[in-house]
């Protein structure tokens, strides 16, 4: 063996800093080894003599117990420094790319800083510069950075006002790094070889974008991620309308989608060390909840988590393709889409440079020794086990064991399901053999749907209905109109459709073939003929997961019980998502299916940080459950190429279109119906005149992110939705919510407006009189709507004046994407008493 181990360390923290000085009295001890090894639990923190060593990565199949770390002898040949690369360097820089798969993207660029220039080309500044990273006069290592970066387009894209003061940052000092290399023994530097380099370049501010086709540099743990920004979805007709008026425009009336990850550094930033944090944190399932559990967990700035796990069937795919999503060139999906995170969002999160992918499934639990089974019988071991899972269809089960077996049957609960199915239909059928899509989800439509696009005559599929469950939504588009004008529309088109058909058996041929569908109407049974049937119940929780979760004592009640924490009855094992439902004793009444899943992950991270976060505040008491208040969204394309989609608010005991409509809260529905299928739409509103749920269907899509942006919106704000739609001026309200002067609510920056303009009033004498006066009324005190135009009257007229002003203000901010409207430069508002309102053009 080459290598000894450190088996105890102590010293003072008084004298911390120079741990390092242990280690040449240590290799002086044994000349003859080349490595030092320590080993540590995963849930210690690391000290300071750490830092100078290399975390050795286990092998999938280790069940060594503890982190390896590593520090090689040549670390202490002497000192590193960093320069600005020259033409002696090539050579060496080159040896360094040998083998590495972007080999010939670096040498480009290597070219590019110390090439010889073209001497009949004028001279000119080189775009991109080198430094290389030395030890004993020996290359070691090397970063390409370039000094052009397009600030307004990262600025447009990414969050990064979350961080930088642009103010204090000189556009020249902004710089981007194309390439990190360094030799793996001098790993631990790779912070002040960037910290030199920002200073041999007088830079303050480091990006570095990461594709999926970009292999994961280790500098990228020193980095911190900024998330996407959420675009406004510009129509295209708008679009073309602005480019038309003004062809020659500096910017784009829509800015094109992010590419890839972004990281960053700034001076700051990169003298403060992230807090390394190894504990093993797995999570379970590929739902929307998973995804945001991991985006938030990523997104602390000041955290590099080395152990972290997703677990779940396809991994890769469910960190990249949203649920319902397809390629452009592919048929349709068999599954609804919920919206929560589209393709261009989980690219530039790009989860997986930052979490460990394991591609597999749950079959069992070992709570004592904390670790995940899969089913090679190979073991994963957690320190904080987190099950997310996304339910799927489960109509099978009680239909025997042999009936998953039969020919042409499937049960569409996951991509494996899903792929089987699309394998079967494309080995051909029979030109007349019928087919069954059972479900009452709003998967069974996009299924039907998708089986039409793929050439499957209408008149040959058959949509079986159950009957409505006891509990929970008695029909997927929360609307029953809505599902009364697709099924006639199905019907129009030659399929049929049976309501009340609950499945209760399968018939086959001699060779195992599906024959025929067994279904119970009003206590008869009937059989409908059928080559293939197509599963698509409402999603529950798979068999595996139940069986792992209930022979290891977790308590299961309809859902896996969690408290206000997301804590199961086992304090290291955490639950989120449709699958859960919190203790009985906190007499919760929302049905987590119904609630946002990005919501639901991210507030289970607000619960599992104080856990692994030193920094992070305390958790909850205990007591109070966390509030959802952002809108579950549903969209899907339906038989007939129709787009439906569904913005809402989750209320306690609002499962149903009656129950909704019923509610105390509930003011009026505003409703625009151009009859059959052409086009519904429903706004409804609460009794003080806030959005709470938008319903859309018809034959052309609609923006969806557009109409996330306007719930818990009041309809004043909406070009006075309500007074217009009673006057009989907004006949049409979907073309209505794309009119221009609608932009500036879709921008990911008006919620912020809002409250620091709320804030402001809230600590004003006016603001504060006139609220009392509301307040004191007797309309509020019957919880009738408000008139916004008394309210707005009784300001004085300086406050009127200071709202246009912020108005103004927050769209001069955000011209990069909201270019479309005219606003007077700050000079001109200088000189003008009362701010004007913005002028949208025509």
């Amino acid at each position: 063996m080459n290598a000894f181990c450190v088996t105890v360390f102590c010293i003072d923290e008084a004298f911390e800093s120079r741990s390092k000085d242990f280690l040449t009295t240590c290799f002086a001890l044994y000349p003859d080894r080349e490595y030092m090894i320590i080993t540590l639990p995963h849930t210690t923190s690391e000290f300071a003599l750490l830092h100078s060593f290399n975390q050795v990565e286990a092998r999938p199949a280790s069940s060594f117990g503890h982190l390896l770390y590593l520090f090689h002898r040549d670390a202490l040949l002497g000192a590193l420094s960093v320069r600005t690369a020259n033409i002696a360097d090539e050579a060496a820089l080159t040896a360094l790319t040998g083998t590495l798969p972007t080999k010939a993207y670096m040498d480009a660029h290597i070219a590019a800083a110390i090439g010889p220039l073209d001497p009949n080309a004028e001279e000119a500044p080189r775009e991109v510069t080198a430094f290389v990273a030395e030890v004993a006069s020996q290359v070691v290592g090397f970063a390409l950075l370039r000094s052009s970066v397009d600030i307004g387009l990262l600025q447009s894209q990414y969050m990064l006002e979350d961080f930088i003061l642009f103010g204090e940052h000189r556009p020249e000092q902004h710089v981007e790094l194309l390439a990190f290399v360094l030799n793996p023994v001098f790993g631990p530097s790779s912070r002040f070889v960037l910290k030199e380099a920002f200073r041999l370049m007088t830079a303050s501010c480091l990006y570095y974008r990461l594709t999926p086709e970009t292999p994961i540099p280790e500098v990228l743990s020193q980095l911190v991620q900024v998330k996407p920004r959420s675009l406004i979805a510009i129509p295209e007709a708008l679009e073309a309308e602005l480019i038309a008026d003004d062809p020659e425009a500096l910017m784009p009336p829509a800015t094109p989608p992010a590419e890839g990850a972004l990281f960053f550094l700034t001076r700051k930033l990169i003298s403060e060390p992230k807090i390394i944090n190894n504990t093993r944190v797995v999570v379970v399932g590929g739902s929307d909840a998973a995804i945001a559990l991991l985006e938030a967990l990523i997104s602390v700035p000041y955290l590099h988590f080395t152990n972290l796990y997703f677990l779940a069937p396809h991994a890769l795919d469910k960190l990249t393709t949203p649920r319902g999503a397809a390629a452009p060139s592919s048929a349709p999906p068999f599954l609804a889409a919920t919206s929560e995170y589209t393709a261009t969002e989980l690219a530039a999160l790009h989860l997986g440079a930052r979490v460990r992918l394991i591609d597999g499934r749950l079959v069992d639990l070992d709570r004592r020794r904390k670790a995940v089974v899969l089913p090679d019988d190979s073991i994963v071991p957690y320190d904080y086990l987190v099950l997310a899972p996304e339910p799927g269809d489960q109509s099978m089960r009680n239909l025997g064991p042999d009936a998953p077996g039969t020919r042409g049957v499937f049960s569409l609960c996951d991509d494996d399901a899903d792929a089987a199915a699309e394998a079967f239909l494309s080995a051909g059928l029979a030109p007349s053999a019928p087919l069954v899509v059972y479900g009452g989800s709003l998967d069974a439509y996009t299924t039907v749907h998708a089986l039409i696009a793929r050439g499957i005559a209408p008149a040959r599929i058959t949509l079986a209905l159950p009957p409505p469950p006891e509990a929970g939504p008695s029909e997927p588009f929360g609307d029953p109109r809505i599902a009364e004008k697709v099924q006639q529309h199905l019907v129009a088109l030659g399929g049929r459709v049976r309501r009340g058909a609950r499945l209760v058996g399968l018939e086959s041929d001699d060779e195992g073939a599906l024959s025929a569908v067994i279904v119970e109407e009003v206590g008869v049974a009937s059989a409908l003929p059928a080559r293939v049937l197509l599963c698509a119940g409402l999603p529950e929780i798979d068999r595996a997961t139940f069986r792992a979760i209930n022979d290891n004592s977790l308590v299961y009640d309809g859902g896996l019980v969690i408290d206000d924490a997301f804590r199961t009855n086992d304090p290291a094992v955490y639950a989120a998502g449709a699958v859960t439902k919190f203790a009985r004793r906190y007499k919760s009444k929302i049905p987590m299916g119904l609630c946002s899943a990005r919501e639901c992950g991210s507030k289970l991270a607000q619960a599992l940080l104080p856990v692994l976060d030193p920094l992070s505040p305390a958790a909850a008491d205990g007591k109070t459950l966390p509030t959802f208040t952002q809108p579950t969204t549903l969209s899907a394309t339906l038989p007939g190429g129709l787009h439906f989609l569904s913005v809402a608010l989750v209320k306690a005991g609002c499962a149903s279109y009656e129950a909704m409509v019923a509610h105390p809260s509930f003011g009026r529905e505003l409703v625009s119906d151009a009859g059959g299928v052409e086009q519904f739409c429903s706004v409804r509103l609460d009794q003080q005149g806030i959005v709470t749920s938008l319903v859309y269907l018809g034959r052309e899509p609609v923006e969806a992110h557009n109409w996330k942006c306007m719930i818990r919106l009041p309809e004043a704000a909406l070009n006075h939705l309500a007074s217009r739609f009673d006057e009989g001026v907004v006949p049409d309200l979907p073309a209505f919510f794309r009119q221009n002067w609608a932009m500036a609510l879709y921008h990911d920056r008006f919620g912020e407006f809002r409250s620091a303009l709320r804030q402001e009033f809230d600590e004003d004498a006016d603001f504060k009189r006139v609220m009392a006066s509301v307040r004191e009324s007797a309309d509020y005190k019957a919880g009738k709507p408000l008139a916004t135009a008394d309210f707005v009257a009784a300001l004085p007229e300086a406050k009127r004046a200071l709202v246009k002003a912020r108005l103004v203000e927050y769209l001069q901010n955000n011209q990069n994407q909201l270019s479309m409207y005219l606003v007077p430069s700050s000079a001109i508002m200088k000189k003008m008493d009362n701010a004007p309102p913005p002028i949208v053009k025509a």
